[in-house]
Order: C-alpha cells, then structure tokens, then sequence
C-alpha cells in the first residue's frame, strides 16, 4: 500500500473552525528541558534505540484540565501532582488514571487503587464499551494486563516475550538478547525478569515498548497496541494471541485506534500522523511548521493524536510545545 503525504503547512490557518474544546490531559514531567535532554542523549546509544538505557528515577507530573478557544488557552488548572501519570481514560463518572506503577480509578463514590507486580512505565488504560473492563499497557515488560473494574481482578493478559516479541537489545554492546519470565535451557543471552520487585528492563532494552494499547472499536475481541520499537500498530486476537500488523513503517510510534472511521496513528519520530482506510494511506506532515527550537534540528516528536467528536484531529507537538487541531 502507497502512503500518500499531504504537508499541513499548507493548510489554511484559522483558529476559528474548532470552537471551544474542553481537555484533561497528562503531564509526563513538568520539566521539558530534562525530557529533551534525555531524548537527544539517546540519539548516541549504540544499538541505535531511542531511550534510556539504564532505569531512571521516575519524575513528578500532574493531571492538568485546559480549555482551548480561538487558538489560546483560556483556563488551565492542576488538579494533581503524581509520579509520571500518562494514561487517561474516562468512562461515565468514572476515571482511570496511570502513574508509572499504579493505576488510580475514582469517582463520586471515592478513589481506588490498582497495583499490580507487573506494572511498570505503565503508559495507557482504556475502558471498554460498556466500562467493566480496563485495559493497561505495561511497558516496562512489554505486557499488556485486563482487568475487572468492579472486583479490581485481573482478566485477561498477553506477553509480547510470549508471542513472537521477545527480542530485547543489550545497550552496553548492541547484542541481541532474548527475553522472558523464567530461563530458557540451552539459550545463551536470555535475559530473566523472574522478580519485578527488583528486575526492571530501561527503554532501549525492552523488546516491543508497548507504549498504547486501546480495545478495537469495532470489535473487543481485538486490542490496538502500539509497538515503539517495532514502528508499528498491531492487532492482537484475544483469542488465538496473534499480532497482525496494522500500521508499519513509523518510527517511534504513539496511540495506535481503530474505530469506524478507520485506523490512526502518529509516527513520532518522522512527525507525521498516520490515518488508513480500507486500501488508502494518508500522511499528515509536520516536518515544515514553524517555532521549533533551532537546537533540535531536523528532529520531531509528535507525542500523540486523538480523534475529536467533529472528525478534527488533535496532536500534540512536544517540539514546538503547541496542540495543533487539523
């Protein structure tokens, strides 16, 4: 399939068309300049990896509520202050949020917490349909956990190491190693996590970086996760466990979605959103918009996209710290 590349700098510019849109969004860490930094150090890891390559303190973030209108923010407000909260999801009254290994769900009725051993670097949850189930990204194991909202018990789960994703990177020498929960007898270079407590994998090391997972909106039987280190958005059968690509071809992707409107997502590193369709393929460029800091260069990072309810899409462009709405 031919991807087709429409550059947005062309578009006419009109901060009239959106009205006012109401946001609650995640704030990884309220230092950019530190984010930058980590990120153009990675540029000379030697298995040409982006990210850590040795586990970091996690940072401090918040949960902050904006309104947009005509192009400016109106209102802004911090409502929390947690260890690198990046997942949001709201269903009803009630809403999920992560916070890198603990998931916090409240509502009128009060607030809860979900932990799990498993849980590191969580990045997404997502609720489905009918808000009974929660969905949770585990990036740091490259797992992807389900589970009940009422009983808070653990559902469903699918390990990338245990499907054919089980090739990590050693950063101190580039080498392949493989992967897994228990030792593999007569494999060499298999790096064992038998104790979360204490094992963890840093960015660059892990195998698949699940960095989003989302229920298919078409149907639940299938997640929508988003491999960083693949390039590529894959849609997992519950079922069988098989991983079909979706979307390939990025480079450090974030929030792969399928609903009824098709497939998106959003090529980080190239800063192009991506959206498929039955045979075609569009790419949204981002590459010639204006105000980013000369000291990044050619660099982009596109950190997300989601669908509004008019059809418009809104990304957020960490590089010129600006929400563009097209």
């Amino acid at each position: 399939m031919q991807r087709k590349s429409v550059d947005i700098n062309t578009f006419k510019r009109d901060n009239q068309f959106y009205g006012r849109i109401d946001l609650l969004a995640t704030i990884k860490n309220f230092d950019l300049q530190a984010i930058r930094a980590r990120y153009l150090a990675s540029k000379h890891n030697k298995n040409a990896r982006t990210g850590s390559v040795e586990r970091r303190a996690p940072a401090i973030g918040g949960i902050v509520g904006f309104s947009l209108d005509k192009g400016k923010i109106q209102s802004q407000e911090t409502f929390a202050e947690l260890r690198e909260p990046r997942g949001i999801a709201q269903h009803g009254n009630t809403l999920a949020i992560s916070s890198e290994n603990l998931v916090y769900l409240m509502n009128s009725e009060g607030l809860r917490s979900l932990d799990d051993k498993w849980f590191s670097y969580i990045h997404t949850v997502d609720f489905s349909k009918d808000g009974s189930r929660l969905l949770v990204s585990s990036s740091g194991f490259d797992v992807i956990l389900e589970y009940d909202v009422s009983t808070l018990e653990r559902s469903a789960e699918w390990w990338a190491w245990e499907n054919g994703f089980d090739q990590g990177i050693d950063p101190e020498t580039g080498d392949k190693i493989t992967l897994s929960r228990s030792p593999i007898e007569g494999k060499d270079r298999v790096r064992v996590i038998a104790d979360p407590s204490i094992d963890s994998l840093p960015t660059a090391m892990r195998a698949a970086f699940i960095n989003s997972v989302e229920y298919d909106r078409t149907d639940e039987k299938h997640y929508i996760a988003t491999f960083f280190h693949e390039g590529a958005v894959f849609s997992i059968d519950t079922h069988t466990g098989e991983a079909e690509p979706l979307i390939s071809g990025m480079k450090n992707p974030h929030g792969g979605m399928l609903d009824s409107h098709g497939a998106m997502a959003t090529s980080t590193r190239t800063g192009e959103v991506i959206l498929m369709k039955r045979d075609e393929e569009i790419s949204y460029s981002f590459c010639d918009l204006p105000h980013k800091p000369p000291t990044l260069g050619n660099e982009e990072w596109l950190q997300n996209s989601k669908r509004l309810p008019d059809g418009s899409i809104l990304t957020i462009d960490s590089n010129r710290t600006s929400w563009v709405i097209f």
